[in-house]
């Protein structure tokens, strides 16, 4: 076991080396230059004797030794040379090969544990040649270089499935960092007492459980952030050598990018799973946290804080989340998962929604900033597409949410109604459009157009919940009647035929309980009578849409949108640090392409 562990420290030691030694390289010189120092060939030493300047395993054209020689020379033997060194092999293929190996093959153990992160952070950091192509003034570097032929089109490809299996199992299972490297204490002392010291803790079972973010989880995505990469570093960087697979050489051929693809989500990571007691009783061990608010909550926190992020990381949300709204399982689990005192949402004091809720408030605030401000197609069609794929699963909808989402109709109805009457007989200069063109008019007809699409979005929408969920939403309906004249102007919409129909029936009995109770009728009243009602609501009187669903398509050459927006992300967030001036250079040059 010692020379296990004295065998993993020996081994890092050498991998650190080669790590700072190849981080200057990639930072100085091309790719090219990188390869021929890792190519190159030291003149070896025969024993204790002159430096041997052979080529390789080329005889020796010295004379044997004279058998007058002094019996007290010993006999000088050469050192043994690698078989792969005699090959046609290079040097960066077989490091690439031997780091594949140490991650696939080595258990990740408190005593393995930062030779993997080792293993993992030289990976990228031979993988940032990309990054730093610019700088040497390098173009289609994934085409000419050694590494990447290696990664992605090499033999060692075959190793794809079992690296990101690894990967995963690293992202998945959130090990914590041990509190000291290969069982030494922090506090120093005999390297062989530690050591025997951690023997002794294995065998004895005497190890104490670690805070995870599985058994303690963060409060908020900053928390998260900062969390992941201090106490669960192979994990942050299993993820980060993940992105950065996946998303280089972006077609059929890219392995890692189709294992990752065909990775399936199993029972088990949600299940309870019943258990035997030693004294021969039953328990069922709880699930672990949900994973959906886990990785959701954070997506919401950038889309709303979206003035303070730049457009890839709201783009890369947007994208995240209209992929999980794809999952017919998770838009019904979102909204049984309650959250509690949300402080980053401080437009107004919530002090319960569910995940579901908060989904559809966030990606409407984003909608309603991006529709008044930025006005970006792209945002606006990935927001209505990601709510518009919930939208036949709402149920129990917060009554502030209910209200943002009509709310937001009539927002944007009073804009185009401006605008119409602007261009009939106004004075168009005085709009406040975030583009000033001379073909002013011309503008504001395309900014109708966009409103009509938007509007009609949210329509079908409304349809979908009240088609779908009409008795799981007393609060869309409360809110549908409250603002029930906007619907006169959309008439001509067929979808508004249906709104139009639920909101008359419910006003009907709202009207003959009023009479009933010869008096005004308090909310929790009106709340009572749109629950009765909808007990007795038939569905079949509504006229039948086709279901709203939406995917994502990538675009032509995705790489040109994700691997820059990758790059950044292991630049900020990864255990990797270039200089400062070298590394954001180099990004800037990727992001601006």
């Amino acid at each position: 076991m010692v020379f296990l562990v004295m065998l993993a420290w020996q081994t890092f030691n050498a991998l650190f080396v080669i790590r700072a030694v190849s981080k200057y390289l990639v930072e100085m010189v091309p790719e090219y230059e990188l390869c021929r120092h890792l190519d190159f060939q030291a003149e070896r030493r025969v024993g204790n004797g002159p430096v041997d300047s052979r080529e390789d395993n080329t005889p020796s054209q010295e004379t044997s030794p004279s058998p007058l020689a002094s019996p007290a020379t010993p006999e000088v033997l050469e050192a043994p040379v690698s078989p792969k060194l005699a090959g046609t092999e290079s040097r960066v293929e077989m490091l690439i090969d031997a780091l594949i190996g140490l991650i696939i093959d080595v258990p990740v153990t408190d005593n393995t544990y930062y030779l993997h992160l080792e293993c993992i952070n030289t990976m990228l950091v031979l993988m940032s040649v990309y990054m730093f192509a610019g700088v040497h003034g390098q173009t289609r570097l994934v085409d000419t270089s050694l590494i990447y032929r290696t990664l992605f089109q090499g033999r060692y490809g075959m190793h794809a499935p079992l690296l990101v299996k690894t990967l995963l199992n690293n992202l998945s299972s959130m090990l914590a960092a041990p509190p000291s490297m290969f069982g030494a204490h922090a506090g120093g002392g005999s390297l062989l007492i530690n050591l025997a010291s951690g023997l002794w803790n294995m065998i004895t079972f005497n190890s104490t459980a670690r805070q995870t973010i599985y058994t303690n989880p963060p409060l908020d995505r900053q928390e998260l952030q900062e969390r992941v990469k201090k106490e669960h570093p192979v994990a942050n960087q299993s993820c980060l050598l993940l992105l950065t697979l996946a998303n280089h050489c972006m077609n059929d051929d890219n392995l890692y990018r189709n294992a990752l693809l065909c990775c399936e989500d199993t029972a088990e990571t949600s299940a309870p799973t019943p258990q035997r007691e030693s004294n021969g009783g039953s328990q069922v061990t709880p699930p672990r946290i949900d994973m959906a608010a886990l990785q959701i909550v954070p997506i919401l926190q950038v889309l709303y804080n979206a003035p303070e992020n730049n457009n890839h990381h709201i783009y890369m949300s947007l994208i995240v989340l209209l992929i999980l709204t794809e999952d017919d399982a998770l838009i019904k689990n979102v909204h049984l998962i309650m959250l509690k005192n949300l402080t980053w949402y401080t437009e107004r004091a919530i002090s319960e929604i569910s995940l579901g809720g908060l989904m559809v408030l966030v990606v409407l605030r984003a909608l309603h900033y991006n529709m008044v401000r930025v006005r970006d197609k792209y945002l606006h069609t990935n927001c209505l597409a990601a709510i518009a794929n919930m939208s036949c699963e709402f149920r129990n909808l917060h009554p502030y949410v209910a209200q943002r989402l009509i709310s937001l109709f009539e927002t944007l109805t009073k804009r185009r109604a401006r605008l119409c009457s602007e261009i009939e007989g106004g004075d168009i200069n005085n709009l406040e459009l975030p583009h000033i063109t001379e073909e002013k008019t011309e503008e504001i007809m395309d900014h109708i157009s966009v409103l009509d699409e938007v509007l009609r979005m949210l329509l079908e929408i409304i349809n979908s919940c009240v088609s779908h969920q009409l008795a799981s939403n007393s609060n869309v309906v409360y809110a549908l009647l409250h603002k029930r004249h906007l619907f006169t102007q959309h008439t001509h919409h067929p979808v508004a035929q249906n709104i139009d129909m639920v909101i008359g029936y419910f006003s009907t009995r709202l009207q003959r309980v009023q009479e009933g109770a010869g008096g005004d009728l308090g909310v929790n009243e009106v709340l009572q009578c749109i629950k009765k009602g909808a007990e007795q609501w038939s569905s079949d009187r509504l006229k039948k849409f086709p279901d709203l669903k939406f995917r994502y398509v990538e675009e032509e050459r995705p790489e040109e949108f994700f691997t820059p927006y990758v790059w950044s992300l292991v630049n900020s967030c990864g255990g990797v640090y270039w200089a400062s001036e070298g590394g954001a250079r180099a990004l800037g040059d990727l992001l601006a392409c």
